[in-house]
């Protein structure tokens, strides 16, 4: 892990994922093409065998990556729809008032830990959203 100051930029990349997981016969679910944007959260998708990209309704919805398979894709029409929103340009990371911030890198992703007055952790990777806690705050807090 990589520990740096709070002041460096944090850069939210869009992601284009197409799904490779080979289910087994009775549980059998498309495999999507999907566009992520920096938070993990679907933009848009591909559905399989056809060429109508879906534009997501809630702009907060993860994907779930737990037991699945993907590989990173590029998609004429996904990239332009990408290029298109704004929220794909690059962020400064803005530190709140009386909040520790930690960048930390793990398997080539960054995350911001934030330790607030009350020593409670918080963190932008997927894991945290989902149980309230993972390995980048549990070592923010070994760590302090």
């Amino acid at each position: 892990m990589t520990w740096c100051g709070y002041s460096d930029i944090l850069c939210t990349m869009n992601e284009i994922l197409k799904e490779v997981t080979e289910w087994q016969a009775e549980y059998r679910v498309p495999n999507h093409t999907y566009l992520l944007d920096g938070k993990g959260n679907i933009v848009a998708y591909l559905p399989e065998g056809s060429n109508d990209i879906v534009i997501s309704k809630s702009q907060s919805m993860k994907l779930n990556k737990r037991y699945r398979k993907f590989v990173k894709v590029k998609h004429i029409g996904l990239e332009k729809i990408a290029k298109s929103l704004p929220s794909f340009k690059k962020e400064e990371y803005t530190k709140p008032k009386n909040v520790r911030a930690f960048k930390v890198k793990s398997n080539d992703k960054e995350y911001i830990v934030e330790v607030f007055a009350n020593n409670k952790l918080s963190c932008s990777c997927v894991g945290f959203g989902y149980r309230g806690k993972c390995k980048h705050s549990d070592a923010v807090k070994a760590k302090l």
